[in-house]
């Protein structure tokens, strides 16, 4: 290609512009990131029109602009699966070859419902794919990491200068950064994302929600020692059946740690991190959140879980109880503990359905 034009939508009609930086600093961005190529230009079409960004709108600007050229359209080869819902989307196919970039191995999207003029038109781009999270993103501004190869060195400074994507938990994200792994790091970011996202779906608080699904496994990389030390000073002790599964520990010593380092003294906050695991009977709103964005966050992965989102977006007790009756099967069926707690989270969930008229 003798050109490849990187252009900052204006307002995504499927995005919130409320979630986006503004678009002079989106621009900005771009032109820093892409200063040392002259191979691309960066672009203020869709900007200066000021309007909703549809695909459709700027290859037409473009094709005036270009004439003579034949334009190629580059996007995630994963936006294929919806494409056929795009505004116009035979008319850019028209104007444009679209180039699907790989965005998973192997990834190959079904093209039967196009003709075979147009798959014609849709070439798919061989190259390996990047595996990168908005939540790896901003770890890497909470830490103002410039050693990453992630983001240009001068765009992170231009973020931090410009105090953009600060959610205000970036005091919260040390604290983690110090007790957490990577691999939890990232699941306490997507949790909290999700428990956001949950928060606003059903009325709830959504920056105590991001704050209590960031801290929730803030003891899960602690020792066995560190976190008996945190519950004892909280004055709390461990059952007979706690004492012999040590995997529900880190909900009970999270909550002690936040407590007696007071980091909060939430107590929305303190129940969600401290049933987030077991679950109860009588859950609060705050920790239904919690606890479900636990099983469903992006980076989840095991078989049921698109069940679970799904159940999720019907209703929390839905979720509820279908992760619930999930994990008590999967005890039972490996010989383990099941927490008490456990099943009088299942058996609410129950009641709260109608059980007892049957």
């Amino acid at each position: 290609m003798e050109k490849v034009i990187v252009i900052p939508s204006c307002i995504p009609p499927h995005k919130a512009a409320g979630k986006l930086a503004d678009g002079a600093q989106r621009l900005e961005m771009c032109r820093l990131a892409f200063c040392d190529d002259s191979r691309f230009e960066v672009s203020s079409i869709e900007l200066d029109r000021g309007d909703k960004s549809y695909t459709v709108e700027t290859l037409r600007e473009l094709k005036k602009l270009y004439p003579d050229d034949e334009l190629y359209f580059i996007f995630g080869s994963d936006m294929l699966k919806t494409f056929r819902q795009w505004y116009l989307w035979e008319e850019i196919l028209e104007l444009a070859i679209i180039c699907a970039a790989s965005r998973e191995k192997g990834y190959r999207a079904d093209l039967s419902e196009f003709t075979q003029e147009q798959r014609e038109r849709i070439v798919f781009l061989e190259i390996e794919p990047l595996e990168l999270s908005s939540t790896q993103i901003r770890g890497i501004i909470a830490r103002d990491d410039k050693s990453t190869d992630l983001i240009d060195p001068r765009v992170l400074d231009f973020i931090k200068e410009n105090g953009l994507y600060d959610d205000g938990l970036s005091e919260y994200r040390k604290l983690l950064l110090e007790k957490l792994d990577d691999y939890r790091m990232h699941h306490s970011e997507c949790v909290s994302e999700c428990a956001a996202l949950l928060a606003e779906k059903y009325g709830a608080d959504a920056r105590k929600a991001g704050l209590a699904g960031l801290l929730h496994d803030v003891m899960k990389n602690a020792s066995a020692a560190e976190q008996i030390d945190e519950i004892s000073k909280a004055g709390e002790g461990l059952t007979r059946v706690e004492l012999a599964n040590c995997k529900v520990w880190h909900q009970i010593s999270g909550a002690a740690f936040l407590k007696n380092n007071k980091i909060t003294d939430d107590e929305e906050i303190l129940g969600a991190v401290r049933w987030h695991t077991t679950g109860r009977a009588g859950m609060t709103l705050l920790e239904k959140i919690v606890y479900t964005a636990d099983f469903i966050s992006a980076d989840r992965k095991y078989k049921d879980v698109e069940v679970v989102r799904k159940l999720a977006d019907i209703s929390l007790e839905h979720a509820i109880l279908y992760t619930s009756r999930y994990t008590i099967e999967k005890l039972v069926s490996g010989d383990k503990l099941i927490h008490p707690a456990t099943v009088e989270c299942y058996n609410d969930m129950l009641l709260h359905f109608g059980a007892e008229k049957g």
